[in-house]
């Protein structure tokens, strides 16, 4: 009996032992499982933000493996940063906050990806706010249109911070992490970030992080985090790459003397002129600040005077005295123009001076960017902010201000809002003595609210054509996107265009060239009445598109279902050389008569940098050709034309700055040390145009503008801001 106790006691021992050693066991995978799980937030970042940029490049069209190794490590270290600053927050809090930055990163990735899809780049979170009121406002259609259609990535954007508030609430370590811990973790991905980010700026991209950043392409090369926190980092403090390349200076061809007496032209293609060459070069007395104390302007001064000045030449004073109309058309392309069709546009754009390789360069934003590098003649690097930059500048060399100060009457229009990209607040301050738009006069014009191109110039050509000389210039609208059958233009014109077109163009693409037709109709109105009243040989019409026709690219934005883009310029695909190709008119009636031996085709490479310094020496205006970014296309100055990705092209061929590679033209050689020499040139013009606005740099050579109206005053109606229109 008692050996049958002693066998339950030593059973029951046994049991009990096997039940407390088995307790133990689950308590410490219990608690490995809950180190686990608390420490799973140091994942949550690092995989989030490399979720988003993966989509970013995904719905953006670029290469998810472009530059792969540094967007892992600016991503990982931005990360891991991240996550060591929330590590110090205590359980709740700390879960609200890395749900709600999940929010704001997703929210922040889905606005760059639904911009993208509609004016193919990206913008700064500045400019999205800036802009947010006139795209709601005045073309909310397109920007509905994305963002409904742009749910699904929203959603997709969302999906980290879904994720994290259903895997958190029950699996959170409740008490703040170790200080050193969190620490580690902190300075871990800061070292991380900017060892990554030191490796950037002194490597073979190390212009586009800092001399010429630009935010589209940083997004595209460096990822939107790092893009970001670069475009805040230069709107506080400035960009403070400021070196310039040495021995880039010898871009000019100086004849020989025996040749130089035979020259007529410089750079144009045609018969010998009717004018000789005129002597000296395009240079004024100007002593450049070097010691102002301003690192930026001092090392700009000091490569401006290593520059050769460009010759003058048989076109220099040409238009001396004529007026002038300048015409920023919205959306224009010429690839469509035909004698049968456009018979305006294609006798301004032939028998003139036929620009038959020209380019306007898509500058990372919209209509202000173009309207920028037209006006004042340098190249724009910071998106629709660009022109804004310019308001409280002395802009010295704009057609405008030249024009101004030698008496001129001026004015400019546009038939849509006076206050989009805030013109209201910069075109008076290029030289235009009224800025007449919807609200400040247009309306009151023509009748309408939003006038057509043929009804603004209708309207507008009286108030000028007797108050010689003139200057104006010209917005047009009517030619913007989207571009639908319902449009009145598409009913007004369809049949015109498709009789002559047929079936050469798809049905969006000719609704696009409908919407064109307003231009030619409007141009017409302009010639005729310049003619009827005996002043076209005395007046110069310059037009040019203020970019591509992004309108007629796929996605939802435009309801496209392809891209249109190809269709109209009948190619397989469009990188920028063909993209954004297109023809400037430079025209006056004496090209026609009197000066028609001169009307020439201009066949080297040229783009909208260009006009500027071809316009100031046409109309024989005192100018110093090194501070132009572009080339007086009659000069002996070398044909370039860049972008400010920093692609490039010269007479000898095309430089994919993307790909890292020259493709030199046909029967064309040239070395490495030349691509070098021409990124370092590009790479200067670029920062020169930059270090110009940003500082104030004519301010600084002549002073405050004295003269901001001459002439006779065009316009003297009233503002419609507190009527009907307003």
């Amino acid at each position: 009996m008692q050996h049958h106790t002693n066998e339950h006691h030593t059973n029951e021992h046994h049991t009990n032992e096997h039940y407390t050693n088995e307790h133990h066991t689950n308590e410490h995978h219990s608690h490995k499982r809950r180190i686990a799980n608390s420490y799973r937030i140091f994942l949550v970042f690092p995989l989030a933000l490399f979720y988003y940029e993966v989509f970013l490049r995904i719905f953006g069209g670029t290469n998810v493996f472009k530059h792969f190794f540094s967007l892992l490590f600016l991503t990982a270290g931005a990360a891991v940063f991240l996550t060591g600053i929330t590590s110090f927050i205590p359980k709740k809090p700390r879960r609200i906050s890395v749900i709600v930055l999940l929010i704001l990163l997703g929210l922040l990735f889905a606005a760059e990806s639904v911009i993208r899809s509609v004016f193919k780049t990206y913008m700064t979170p500045a400019n999205l706010l800036s802009g947010a009121g006139n795209v709601a406002g005045k073309y909310g259609g397109e920007l509905s249109r994305s963002i409904i259609f742009g749910i699904p990535k929203i959603v997709i954007f969302q999906v980290p911070a879904a994720l994290y508030w259903k895997l958190s609430a029950s699996r959170m370590r409740k008490k703040p992490y170790p200080v050193t811990f969190s620490a580690f973790f902190a300075v871990l991905g800061l070292l991380v970030y900017l060892i990554t980010c030191l490796f950037i700026s002194h490597g073979k991209f190390s212009a586009l992080y800092g001399a010429q950043f630009t935010y589209n392409r940083a997004t595209e090369n460096f990822g939107l985090v790092t893009s970001t926190r670069l475009s805040i980092r230069y709107s506080l403090f400035g960009n403070k790459n400021t070196s310039f390349h040495e021995g880039t200076h010898n871009m000019v061809v100086t004849p020989t003397p025996s040749a130089a007496d035979n020259e007529s032209d410089g750079g144009a293609d045609g018969e010998e002129n009717a004018r000789p060459a005129q002597s000296g070069q395009n240079v004024m007395d100007i002593s450049f600040p070097t010691d102002s104390g301003n690192e930026a302007v001092d090392s700009l001064s000091a490569y401006l005077e290593t520059l050769i000045p460009t010759d003058k030449n048989a076109y220099t004073g040409l238009f001396e005295g004529k007026n002038l109309i300048m015409i920023a058309a919205e959306s224009y392309c010429s690839a469509f123009i035909t004698p049968e069709l456009t018979p305006v546009l294609y006798r301004l754009t032939h028998n003139g001076f036929y620009f038959s390789d020209f380019y306007q360069p898509e500058w990372g934003g919209s209509t202000t960017t173009g309207e920028t590098g037209i006006m004042t003649g340098l190249a724009p690097q910071w998106g629709d902010d660009s022109m804004i930059l310019t308001s409280g500048n002395n802009n010295y060399f704009t057609m405008g201000n030249q024009l101004q100060r030698l008496g001129y009457s001026s004015c400019a229009f546009h038939n849509g809002s006076y206050d989009y990209y805030s013109r209201q607040n910069t075109h008076e301050n290029l030289g235009y003595d009224q800025w007449v738009a919807n609200e400040t006069g247009m309306g009151e014009l023509t009748g309408a609210h939003y006038s057509s191109d043929t009804m603004m110039m209708s309207a507008t050509i009286d108030l000028y054509i007797d108050k010689q000389p003139f200057n104006i210039y010209y917005m047009t609208l009517s030619g913007h996107a989207p571009y639908k059958e319902s449009s009145p233009f598409v009913s007004l014109y369809y049949d015109q265009v498709n009789a002559i077109l047929g079936d050469q163009y798809e049905e969006t693409t000719k609704y696009y060239i409908c919407y064109q037709m307003e231009l030619e109709n409007a141009m017409a109105i302009l010639v005729n009445r310049l003619e009827e009243a005996g002043i076209a040989d005395d007046t110069v019409i310059m037009l040019i598109g203020d970019h591509y026709p992004y309108g007629l690219g796929s996605g939802e934005a435009w309801g496209n279902d392809k891209d249109y883009i190809d269709d109209l310029l009948k190619a397989d695909h469009h990188d920028v050389w063909n993209r954004d190709r297109n023809s400037l008119i430079l025209w006056s009636g004496c090209l026609e008569n009197e000066y028609k031996d001169m009307a020439v085709e201009i066949s080297s490479p040229t783009y909208s940098l260009d006009i500027l310094p071809t316009l100031s020496n046409l109309f024989g205006l005192e100018f110093d050709s090194r501070l132009m970014v572009g080339r007086d296309v009659f000069s002996n100055a070398v044909p370039l034309v860049l972008w400010n990705s920093m692609e490039w092209k010269t007479e000898k061929g095309i430089y994919d700055s993307r790909e890292g590679v020259f493709i030199p033209n046909e029967g064309e050689t040239v070395d490495e040390d030349y691509v070098d020499m021409m990124n370092r040139v590009v790479q200067n013009k670029l920062l020169m145009s930059r270090t110009i606005i940003e500082n104030n740099y004519y301010w600084l050579l002549f002073g405050d503008d004295d003269v901001t109206s001459a002439g006779q005053v065009i316009y003297e109606g009233g503002s419609e801001l507190d009527g009907e229109n307003g």
